[in-house]
Order: C-alpha cells, then sequence, then structure tokens
C-alpha cells in the first residue's frame, strides 16, 4: 500500500468512527469495500511527516521551534507546533477570502454531500431551475470521477476536476462550523488524489491540464484558511494537504502552458498565489518568480495595443483582468516588493478596464438589466449585476478614474464616458453610439484579427458582424456558443460549428448557390480585419472596414450612423473579387421570445417588429443589381449546454459575376411603429472607382446623401 492509499485507509476508519449511528441523508462515509486492502504493504507511520519536512523551509522566520523540535527528532512535537503556527500566523493575507455565503453556493456545499453532487457550473445541472447538480454516486456509493452528463462536452469532465464545490464548503463551514463540511472535504480530496496521482509527463486534457491545477490550487489557498481552525484540521490532515499542494504547485511550476491565453495567466496568477501564501514551503520563492516572470514577459502579447486581450472574448477578458485584479491585491496585501510586476501592467490594466467600459450596452442603467454587453465569439452577454461587481475592482485599482467612478456608481457620480467612435483596431472592434442613458442607441462591430479560426479557438469566423442596441433592446444579438468542444462527439462539434459558422452571424458570405449551404460550408478561411476609415462630427459617425475573407472575395462594410435630423443606419456592403458564385448577406433578429415580432417583408427585401412598446425597426436592403430574400432557421443560445431556441434570420443574395463587385445597401431605421413608412436607396456613385462611395437614402420623402472617399 503506498502513502496515498495508507492515509486514505486511516481517514475512512476515522470517519466510520466519527459517524457510527448517522441518519440516513449522511452520505460521507463509503462502504468496505472501497477501503484500500490491508495486506498490501503499508509505509513506516512517520512518512508523512518525513515527507512534510523534506519541502519545509525551516528557517522561515515563525519556524523557529518546529526546527528545534524536528531536530530534536520531537516530529509529533513539531507537527503540533507547526499547525498552532499556522493557525496563528500573520501578515500574510489572501484577498479572495470571503464571509458572504450565497443561497446557491450553500446549496451547492450541502448537495456535495449528498450522492456526491458536485457542483461544475451553472451549465451542468440536473435540475436547473432547483441548481441541483449531477449525482457522481456509484451504486456500490463509491465516487465516479469519469462521470459525464449524456452528451456533455469536454468542458463538463473539464470543470469537474476544479472542485469548484470545495471552497463553497469552506465558507459554508465558516457560516455554521458544521464539521459534516471539512470531513466531507477530507474524505472527497483525498479520494480524489488516490485516483489521479501526478502524472510523471506532461499534463493531459483533463485532471492536471494546466487550467484544471491552477483552479484547484486557487481553491486551495482558500480552502485552508476557512477549514484550518476545525477541530478535523489536524496535523496529519496540514501534512497530507501541504504536501499535495507543494505537488500541485511544483507541477504547474514545471509545465508552462504552450499559449499566450487566458490559460498561462491563469497558472501565473496560482503560482503568485502560491509561492506568496505559502511562503514556508522552500519552492514557494521559485513558484512566485516563475509566476511573476510570466505575467511580466505575456503582458504585451496576452494584450493587444487597444487593450483588449487576444482571445478576442469579452468573458475571458473580464476574467483575465479580474484574475489580475487578485494578484495586484495579493500584492499590496501582503506587502511584496513592487518591482515583481512590472510597470507597465498598470497601464495595459486600465486600458482593459476601459475595454469593458466602452463594451457596455445602455441597460446597463436599467435595474435588473440582465443584456448588457455583446456575446461575440466565445462569450456570453453579461448582466448589470455581474458588470457592476468588476467596476467596483475596477475602480479599486484605479480610484482617481472618474469615468469608472461614473460606470461603478451608475452614474451618480463620476464622469460620464464621450460618445465618440471607439476604434480598437488592433483586435478589430468598434463602437457607434450616442449616449449612456437606457434610451440610447449604441452599435458595436466586430472585423476581428487572428490566425486562430480552428474549432478551439475562442474566435468565431464572424468578420464583418455587429449587434445593435436602441432603447433598451438588442434588435441583433449574437448567435452564442451552444457547445465547446468534444472530438468525441460528432454531435457537439456539429453543434459547436453551426454557431461558430460565418452565416450564424450578421455579416456576408460567399457560397455556390443561392440556396442555405451546409455548415461551414461559406466559411470565410482569413480574419485578418482592417479599419479603412473612420470620422464623424455632430450629426454622423462613419467607420469603414473590409476583411479578405477568401482568396478571391473581399468583404467591405460601410456603417454610416446618421443621429440628425432623424436616427438610422446605412449600411454599404461591397463584395470584391475574382470569385463567382452568390453573395449572400445575413441578418439574425432579436432573440427567441421575440419570434412573432420579427416579420419578414420577402418581396421588399427586409424586415420589421411588431413590438407594442413603441420600440421597432424598419428594415431594406437595395443592390447594384437583382436580389432575393431566403428566410433561414436562426439560432441563440448562450449556454454551452448544447440547447438552443430558434429565432427569425434571413439572408439577401446577390449573384456574383467574375470580376464584378457586388454591392448592397442596407438601411436600419428606429421607429415607434413600422406601418407607412417609405424606404429607398441607390448607389450615385462610379463604381469603377472604389475609393468614392456614395449613396442617397429617402426615407419618408426626405433625401439623405451620404459619401466618403479613401485615401488613394
Amino acid at each position: 500500500m503506498n502513502l496515498k492509499n495508507s492515509f486514505y485507509l486511516c481517514m475512512l476508519l476515522s470517519l466510520t468512527i466519527i459517524f457510527t449511528g448517522c441518519t440516513d441523508k449522511d452520505t460521507l462515509i463509503k462502504d468496505i469495500e472501497d477501503i484500500p486492502s490491508e495486506d498490501e504493504p503499508t509505509p513506516p507511520e512517520n512518512e508523512t511527516k518525513a515527507d512534510l519536512f523534506e519541502i519545509l523551509n525551516l528557517d522561515y522566520p515563525g519556524l523557529e521551534e518546529v526546527k528545534s523540535l524536528h531536530e530534536a527528532r520531537k516530529d509529533n512535537a513539531a507537527m503540533e507546533k507547526l499547525l498552532t503556527y499556522y493557525r496563528n500566523r500573520t501578515g500574510i493575507t489572501n484577498p479572495n477570502l470571503s464571509s458572504t455565503l450565497s443561497e446557491a453556493e450553500q446549496g451547492y456545499a450541502d448537495y456535495a454531500m449528498n450522492g456526491y453532487r458536485f457542483y461544475v457550473n451553472d451549465n451542468y445541472l440536473e435540475d436547473k431551475n432547483k441548481k441541483i447538480p449531477y449525482s457522481l454516486q456509484n451504486k456500490d456509493n463509491t465516487i465516479n470521477w469519469e462521470f459525464a452528463p449524456t452528451g456533455a462536452d469536454n468542458e463538463y469532465q473539464k470543470q469537474l476536476h476544479r472542485h469548484n464545490w470545495m471552497p463553497m464548503q469552506g465558507k459554508a463551514y465558516q457560516h455554521s462550523h458544521n464539521e459534516e463540511y471539512i470531513l466531507s472535504w477530507k474524505e472527497v480530496y483525498t479520494n480524489w488524489v488516490t485516483k489521479h496521482p501526478k502524472p510523471d509527463g506532461k499534463p493531459d486534457k483533463f485532471k492536471w491540464y494546466q487550467l484544471q491545477v491552477s483552479n484547484r490550487i486557487m481553491g486551495q489557498t482558500e480552502l485552508f484558511e476557512y477549514f484550518k481552525s476545525s477541530a478535523n484540521f489536524n496535523t496529519e490532515w496540514l501534512s497530507f494537504f501541504l504536501i499535495h499542494f507543494a505537488e500541485h504547485a511544483d507541477y504547474l511550476s514545471l509545465y508552462k502552458y504552450a499559449g499566450e491565453n487566458n490559460i498561462l495567466l491563469s497558472q501565473a496568477i496560482a503560482l503568485v498565489f502560491a509561492g506568496t501564501l505559502f511562503p514556508e514551503l522552500k519552492d514557494a520563492p521559485q513558484w512566485q518568480k516563475t509566476g511573476c516572470d510570466i505575467i511580466n514577459e505575456q503582458t504585451s502579447k496576452l494584450f493587444l495595443k487597444d487593450g483588449m486581450t487576444n482571445d478576442l472574448s469579452l468573458h475571458y477578458h473580464i476574467g483575465i483582468v479580474d484574475g489580475l485584479y487578485d494578484l495586484k491585491r495579493l500584492i499590496l496585501l501582503n506587502e511584496l516588493p513592487e518591482h515583481l510586476l512590472s510597470p507597465e501592467l498598470d497601464e495595459v490594466l486600465l486600458k482593459a478596464t476601459k475595454v469593458v467600459m466602452h463594451f457596455t450596452y445602455p441597460s446597463y442603467f436599467i435595474k435588473g438589466s440582465k443584456d448588457c454587453s455583446p456575446a461575440f465569439n466565445d462569450s456570453w452577454i453579461k448582466t448589470r449585476s455581474v458588470l457592476n461587481k468588476n467596476y467596483v475592482k475596477y475602480t479599486d485599482m484605479y480610484p482617481n478614474d472618474s469615468e469608472l467612478n461614473y460606470m461603478k456608481t451608475y452614474g451618480k457620480e463620476g464622469t460620464q464616458p464621450d460618445t465618440k467612435i471607439k476604434t480598437f483596431e488592433n483586435s478589430g472592434f468598434y463602437v457607434l453610439r450616442n449616449g449612456w442613458t437606457p434610451q440610447s442607441t449604441m452599435l458595436v462591430h466586430s472585423n476581428n484579427i487572428s490566425s486562430k479560426l480552428n474549432d478551439s479557438s475562442h474566435n468565431q469566423l464572424d468578420n464583418g458582424t455587429f449587434e445593435l442596441y436602441h432603447n433598451g433592446r438588442n434588435f441583433f444579438p449574437d448567435s452564442g456558443v451552444c457547445a465547446y468542444m468534444n472530438e468525441d462527439d460528432e454531435e457537439v462539434m456539429k453543434l459547436r460549428r453551426w454557431f461558430r459558422q460565418t452565416k450564424a452571424h450578421n455579416t456576408m458570405v460567399l457560397g455556390k448557390s443561392e440556396e442555405h449551404e451546409d455548415i461551414g460550408a461559406e466559411n470565410i478561411n482569413k480574419a485578418q480585419g482592417i479599419l479603412l476609415l473612420s470620422k464623424e462630427d455632430d450629426n454622423q459617425q462613419l467607420i469603414v472596414t473590409e476583411n479578405q475573407g477568401y482568396s478571391d472575395f473581399k468583404h467591405r462594410r460601410s456603417i454610416f450612423y446618421v443621429k440628425q435630423p432623424i436616427e438610422f443606419f446605412a449600411f454599404i456592403d461591397e463584395g470584391v473579387g475574382t470569385a463567382t458564385g452568390y453573395a449572400k448577406l445575413y441578418f439574425h433578429l432579436c432573440d427567441e421570445t421575440s419570434v412573432n415580432n420579427v416579420i419578414l417583408d420577402t418581396q421588399e427585401l427586409g424586415a420589421h417588429t411588431t413590438f407594442g412598446d413603441n420600440n421597432n425597426l424598419f428594415i431594406r436592403s437595395f443592390g447594384s443589381q437583382d436580389m432575393t430574400l431566403k428566410p433561414f432557421d436562426g439560432r441563440i443560445s448562450y449556454q454551452t449546454d448544447r440547447k438552443y431556441e430558434k429565432r427569425t434570420a434571413y439572408s439577401v443574395v446577390m449573384k456574383k459575376n467574375k470580376n464584378t463587385p457586388v454591392r448592397f445597401i442596407t438601411i436600419l431605421y428606429p421607429v415607434t411603429t413600422a406601418a407607412n413608412h417609405k424606404i429607398h436607396a441607390e448607389f450615385t456613385d462610379n463604381p469603377a472607382n472604389s475609393t468614392n462611395v456614395s449613396i442617397k437614402v429617402t426615407i419618408d420623402n426626405k433625401s439623405y446623401d451620404l459619401n466618403y472617399q479613401l485615401k488613394n
């Protein structure tokens, strides 16, 4: 019997004694069959202590008595002194500790002790209404660590091994001092360690993948503080915990993630936390240095010059900024040397917070709003409360920034950000808006720059797409994500590819026929968006972008936002190149709750909405040659549980002849009601001069001449 199994046996036997006479609801004790066989060889009784003293820095201030007792071969007394030291130590502060325990967290803490219902995340619940996680309990009452819900993607197994429910049990213990929580943690974590020993080589995709190890380390730094005062946190458990904590940190330090993204950053942050919060361990300085070196090296690579992270996902962007916020607090609270992190990190982080600010929809200023951000790429819409929690942290980092204070206080204090065009050219995002009140209008255009277009990339194949918020409603929300990777399940991959494909977005594709083609058949193969022009005055804003999405077909999209005397958007979409086939301009309207409020006007090449709150949109498209409108079965999903809802979508199709460009004009006209409006638009330029674009738009008998000139 190895060391781990020996400890597992001792712990389970002690649990059996403690819980004799428990009621049926107590499910912590396993059948005797799950206990390792007693006829296996057992290590010396003091092997655990010996291993611990090998990894301790006994010269660390405060461990003088521990060292003296150990050198006198009084290891039991040394361990007692070490436990007392940890329970009473000062000057080491974990900024992630929280005294707040939500109702949901309390439930997840309890469910972990009831049929091993381990919380993974909100996407993977057996009952989402009651917030009940799936059970991992086998028929013989053992834990099935290989469990995954039917049809789940790889993300379930990955996140299962992050142990997300354990810190919730720690917080629940702090509130109740119910010893069942620590006994549950000890039993389950010991079981996990026994069944998932550290690999001899590089990380796998699941149990010892860098992101999983990072999450476990971060959780364990909390668990240690929540539980260390418990009578069940004895010297044997202290030894077991520290040995495997060091094992995690050593492994994470050894295998640097081969990529410049959120995974590498989480690895770096976990190492700094490990080295800072457990300085008594010999390798702590090396963990801390390795983590800081990664952060300093990767700051300019992970963050683009415009402030966006290179994953091009607002979801991961917010998470990365949050992790660095925690890191800055860790360094400040523990009075670490300022030079550990590069001084340029402050400037980079400030830019990153402003990305979040400019991506925030005006619905943020409506109480209870749940749709306050765009959801491009692998991203999810953010609620008002989630965004506000982040703005509180941003103002903590930058207390003198009046714009962030404005966002934190919902406009009650600070300075309102301006309404000028925001161009994030390095990532390929552009924001047009007229204000910050709930009634304001805001359009976000995405024309990303990325070399990562494979299925595992967080960047979707959506160059040219947009979302439009007006007066509290998002009229063109992104389709979403629906599913993460699972290479072994073709149905899951089919779903992921549907939502990633170009035609699932509000942009142009090139196809071989007029009809909607198979999933991915019309995908762009390059995402190198560029900004050609940005200009504005008091009456209008304009951006012009393009992307060579296909080797022989380039899409240029010009967006005029006319603010006065009436408000409307004029999109000019041009497809240029030697390609032949059919250019298709796709539009995906509103969400699944609005199917009956979106009406396609097939003959008029457009659509309109019929909401009863006097907040509607009138859409018409015009072209340089004949076009047809083709209804499309749109979808929308902001989870990764492989479930989606249907919504209204369509494409406007124009034949593409060799060496002849295709040119579309689409007018988006916000109205109270779509009845009795007339719109016409036409090109008034010379199509041979592609740098001089002019159109004439007529809305309800009033004409508007819109034009721009590109530099040769």
